[in-house]
């Protein structure tokens, strides 16, 4: 096919061909005749023919299709003409012996799609197959009822699907084969000369049928336009998804349990699975609503198209037929995998549905890519073997190693003294989970020295995960120390058997498990490294520690939420932190130390900080075992359930909202030091330094401008939202420890400007130990005084209380004189209907505080610097916007329209004549009313329904993929506590090794690198994750030189223009604003 078919889509080209064709009846013979049940069903093959034959009217038809122009009316020049085969009933209550021909009337109009899916009528069920297989529903559609005086149609065939088996006498044997249908059927005309003509009518319509399937082709390929050419030998496949259906009638009593046949040029070619109790069921891959279909251009064209028949599933009996739909050939072949609704054509009252709402059916077809077909390959083959789900996650791809049974580890040495020299001996440990594989006699024992050694070396495999496009994250776990003993037996050497597992964003990762130490290590030739695709600035990596179990549940030793907001690029970061069981509560008990080292990798550092203004995707982490699903869950959240229902709960949130109080300590001090005019901005001169106010100097002026000019109100409240940002990443960079400070907003704002790339940090081990520890010494004596003025002020109020309650038990009750009831039992389950909902509120409310609080403490420091900005373009937008002019002028024509004497015309010829208005011209007006609404919540429904679509299809998508457990990652900080690098972490720039050009090469092709697919999917029928090759990993060094070459040629053009555009503006632009200065203000 030529030319481009998403072009020709947006003109409009799909919709046009699905107009329907104008029929018309050109030619008709008919005869009497008796059939009898098939040859080749139970019925017709057991009851006398005597007995079970009926009374029948035959008729070959040709009907002729025009198809419509854009406007909608007949193009009589483009039409192609359809031979069928119809076999009658008499209508009960008329004679059966009624010789009358038929009136000169025409067919009712069927479109191209309902002969296709009309094509076999039924009445009754004189045979057993087509009973079991049709309902009478076909002709309860039935547009052709009425076409004939005393008759109706009972079968309708096409003719290409008749075929003459045997001519004796005065009677016709034909073979049917269409659909589900295979009959040998007898009909007996009354006379031989009848049967000769019905029989050489039919192969003379027969001999020219393949006429009138050229004919159509060629029609069907003009449809579809001089700029595309179709090659009819030309091999098509077809994806075809069946999405859903709305407003279903009812088979059953109260509701239907659907499922839909799918035919291709009369040949039934998929099934899907049906789904209970659903009148709008949307069909995902569990009940198989994928199939694709292989013919030619040529077959396709001369095809009937795509039927679709949507039955009613019945344990017992027949299904009943609840409609059906079609596509046209052109349709199919110009599609490109958008949705297609599709009118079903239904009775709902003989299904006993009083909904008048329109049937639709939803499909998606495009031409079947060579990913699709090996996505339907693996699938059929999954679906062969009753799988029910094909997990491609970390536990098929990564290999782990460890994890023994705890009779194994007792038995297992892992320490031995060994004598080095002359009365000198060493104690030396197993290497765990196992030696190098490239030296592992050396390395099967080594002393402490050497482990140390050994682990911190570089790692050899990486694990390449995830599905972002900004940047890189490097995460090695090295070691783990002061673990406690989880496992029984510890006196024989069964101690804990732990493992890490990684979450970040739409992927998990999980280390190789080292038996039987507290103090676990990591080699460099183990599970260890791991690469993890960036596709949001504020995304944390969560890391738990675990002891292995096979049998049981993983135990949970600590996690850890690491903040990646702070950490510079180019950057290796030896970090040590805390392992505590949550970080959501205060019951936080250290279990144990982390040891991580990481590095980040940013292709571009504007469009990191761009990306930021995005907001996050909701991700969503699929597992295929419980097992695993709470490995995930605890490594997220922690140990500690905040969302099920308890009184344990509830009081947290109560009891982490309170801490909140604490905040009014630094707004206490930051009041004081504004007021009393505190200096805390250092400026050296001459050698001395001087603090200088800041904030009290420009709170006075700010103060001063609104009163003198309460026009500026505005500014100057987004004025102040920024200077409280500013304000607060001073504090935070005033902080003396390095791992407790923020990216500077100087460098974010040169990245933004100039696209300089963040710089690289290097931090000491224990650097400002003393500083810090004095720092946070004066903060806990200002809390503890805090908190024992506040206990000593709750204190005082108790005291209040009861004496206030003695003096009114003395006065006595003047208002209530009503007997006062007892506490009585209170039961816990009873609180729960009250206290569930209120801890809902309460655990938004806590996130809501928390993710405010990351913000103004730049803990969240790109969302921070985007605050800050936004504050001070808003605020200097605000300073020219006359907000007197605009007031004055607002308020005038609200008065003068409003309150005018015009008003009385709207009395005259609105109000009035509303008010005078009858019961059936109020009726008439809200009816329409009711329309436009009914009209608008429509199309609300119909975005609601698509997106449930999409929901539901991801969800069963993901449940095929990556395993049935489904676990959300917060798409922000969401813990209550901050963990914070130990002193002993350090960083140190990147200084990457010179590799030669083979070594590069390899390095980038993946080599030493396992691919674990992210659980991010995209796409719109076959959802697939997102594919990229490993040169998307660390580039080459030469190609980031050279990069950063061409970024400080443009940082410098880009200099150079500011500044001469702020020589041009200052130059003109200052005259302006200040002769606009003097009208605003009145000067």
């Amino acid at each position: 096919m030529n030319g481009s078919k998403e072009a020709l889509q947006k003109d409009g080209l799909v919709k046009r061909l699905s107009f329907r064709n104008s029929t018309t009846l050109v030619d008709s013979r008919d005869w009497y005749a008796y059939t009898t049940p098939p040859k080749n069903t139970f019925k017709g093959a057991l009851v006398p023919k005597i007995i079970s034959r009926s009374r029948r009217r035959i008729c070959i038809e040709t009907h002729r299709y025009s198809y419509e122009n854009d406007k909608g009316s007949e193009n009589s020049d483009s039409f192609y003409e359809t031979c069928f085969l119809l076999m009658m009933d008499p209508i009960k209550g008329s004679h059966k012996d009624n010789s009358d021909k038929f009136k000169d009337k025409e067919l009712a109009p069927l479109s191209e799609s309902a002969l296709g899916d009309a094509s076999i009528h039924s009445t009754g069920s004189d045979d057993g197959t087509l009973a079991g297989a049709f309902s009478d529903m076909d002709i309860a559609f039935g547009k052709t009822k009425t076409a004939y005086e005393g008759w109706c149609v009972r079968y309708q065939f096409p003719l290409k699907a008749v075929t003459i088996q045997k001519v004796k006498n005065n009677s016709v044997t034909f073979k049917i084969q269409h659909r589900e249908i295979n009959h040998l059927r007898k009909i007996k005309f009354e006379k031989a000369e009848e049967a000769e003509e019905c029989s050489n009518c039919i192969r003379g319509l027969k001999s020219t049928e393949e006429a009138r399937l050229d004919a159509k082709y060629k029609e069907s390929v003009k449809r579809l336009g001089k700029n595309i050419s179709v090659n009819a030998k030309e091999q098509i496949c077809f994806l075809v998804e069946i999405v859903g259906a709305t407003d279903l009638p009812r088979g059953d009593v109260k509701s239907s349990d659907p499922y839909v046949k799918c035919y291709f040029d009369g040949v039934e070619v998929h099934k899907t699975g049906y789904l209970r109790k659903n009148l709008n069921p949307i069909f995902t891959l569990r009940q198989k609503n994928l199939f694709m279909i292989e013919t030619t251009a040529e077959m396709l064209f001369k095809s009937e198209g795509l039927n679709f028949r949507i039955m009613d599933y019945d344990k017992v009996g027949k299904h009943e037929l609840l409609g059906t739909c079609g596509v046209n050939p052109e349709v199919m072949y110009m599609c490109n995998g958008e949705r297609l609704p599709l009118e079903v054509e239904c009775d709902k009252k003989a299904h006993k549905n009083a909904d008048e709402d329109e049937t639709f059916l939803a499909v998606r077809i495009r031409h079947a890519t060579d990913r699709d077909k090996e996505f339907m390959e693996k699938y059929m083959e999954i679906h062969k073997v009753k799988r029910t789900h094909h997990a491609i996650n970390t536990a098929a791809l990564v290999n782990h190693q460890g994890g023994k049974h705890a009779i194994s580890s007792m038995m297992t040495r892992t320490e031995k003294i060994e004598k080095v020299g002359m009365g000198s001996s060493v104690k030396k440990y197993r290497v765990r989970p196992c030696p190098d594989p490239e030296r592992p006699e050396e390395t099967e024992w080594l002393s402490k020295s050497d482990l140390q050694n050994e682990m911190t070396k570089e790692s050899r495999e990486w694990v390449y995960s995830g599905a972002g496009g900004i940047g890189r994250l490097f995460v090695e776990v090295l070691e783990a120390k002061d673990l406690p003993n989880l496992d029984s037996g510890g006196f024989a050497g069964n101690k804990t058997d732990s493992f890490c597992c990684l979450v970040f964003e739409d992927c998990w990762v999980q280390t190789d498990i080292i038996d039987d130490s507290l103090f676990p290590k990591w080699m460099p030739w183990s599970k260890r490294a791991f690469i993890f695709n960036i596709s949001h600035p504020c995304s944390d990596l969560f890391v738990g520690v675990f002891d292995y179990d096979k049998l049981d549940e993983h135990d949970l030793i600590g996690r850890v939420a690491i903040d990646l907001c702070n950490l510079q690029p180019d950057t290796v970061y030896d970090l040590v932190y805390s392992l505590y069981p949550t970080g959501k509560t205060d019951e936080r008990k250290g279990l144990g130390t982390l040891r991580l080292r990481i590095r980040l990798e940013i292709d571009d550092d504007r469009e990191f900080l761009m990306a930021a203004l995005q907001p996050p995707k909701t991700i969503y982490v699929n597992v295929e075992s419980k097992k695993k699903y709470k490995v995930i869950d605890q490594v997220i959240n922690g140990n500690v359930d905040m969302v099920s229902y308890s009184l344990k709960t509830f009081f947290m949130y109560i009891d982490e909202l309170q801490s909140y109080q604490g905040l009014l300590l630094y707004l206490e001090e930051a009041i004081i030091t504004v007021i009393l005019w505190r200096g805390h901005h250092p400026l050296k001169v001459f050698g001395s330094t001087y603090f200088l106010p800041i904030h009290s100097i420009t709170t006075f002026a700010a103060c001063i401008l609104a009163i003198e000019y309460p026009q500026l109100i505005p500014s100057l409240f987004f004025f102040f939202i920024a200077w409280v940002m500013l304000a607060t990443m001073w504090f935070r960079r005033n902080h003396p420890g390095p791992w407790n400070r923020c990216k500077p907003f100087r460098d974010m704002l040169g990245t933004l400007i100039l696209g300089n790339s963040f710089s690289p940090g290097k931090i000491e081990a224990f650097q400002n130990k003393d500083s810090v520890i004095a720092y946070e010494q004066k903060w806990d004596a200002k809390m503890a005084r805090a908190k024992i003025l506040a206990q000593e002020a709750e204190e005082e109020a108790k005291e209040t209380a009861q004496e206030n309650a003695v003096l009114v038990e003395e006065l006595g009750d003047t208002h209530d004189i009503s007997t006062k009831k007892g506490p009585g039992f209170l039961d816990v389950d009873m609180l729960k209907p009250y206290l569930e909902p209120y801890q809902t509120y309460l655990a938004i409310a806590c996130r809501f505080l928390r993710y405010l609080g990351n913000i103004i403490m730049w803990q969240e420091c790109y969302l921070s610097f985007w605050v800050l900005i936004g504050s001070l373009a808003l605020s200097v937008g605000c300073f020219f916007v006359p907000w007197f002019f605009l007031i004055r002028w607002t308020s005038r024509i609200i008065v003068w329209v409003l309150f005018g004497p015009w008003m009385k015309l709207i009395d005259i010829y609105y109000w009035a004549p509303m008010e005078s208005m009858g019961d059936e011209e109020r009726l008439k007006k809200k009816q329409e009313a009711r329309r436009v609404r009914k009209i608008f919540m429509k199309k609300q429904i119909e975005e609601a329904r698509i997106a449930r679509e999409r929901a539901v299809k991801v969800k069963d998508m993901r449940s095929h993929l990556f395993g049935k457990y489904i676990l959300k990652v917060p798409p922000v900080k969401e813990d209550r506590h901050w963990d914070v690098p130990l002193p002993e972490s350090l960083a140190i720039p990147y200084r990457p090794e010179q590799l030669a050009l083979a070594e590069l090469a390899m390095k980038e092709a993946g080599y030493h690198r396992t691919r674990v697919p992210g659980q991010d999917l995209e796409g719109e029928m076959i959802l697939t994750t997102q594919k990229d090759n490993f040169t998307e990993a660390p580039m080459g060094q030469a190609t980031k030189k050279h990069a950063e070459s061409e970024s400080d040629t443009v940082a410098y053009t880009k200099v150079g223009s500011l500044v001469a555009g702020a020589a041009i503006i200052t130059y003109f632009g200052v005259p302006i604003l200040a002769s606009l200065g003097s009208n605003v203000f009145g000067a």
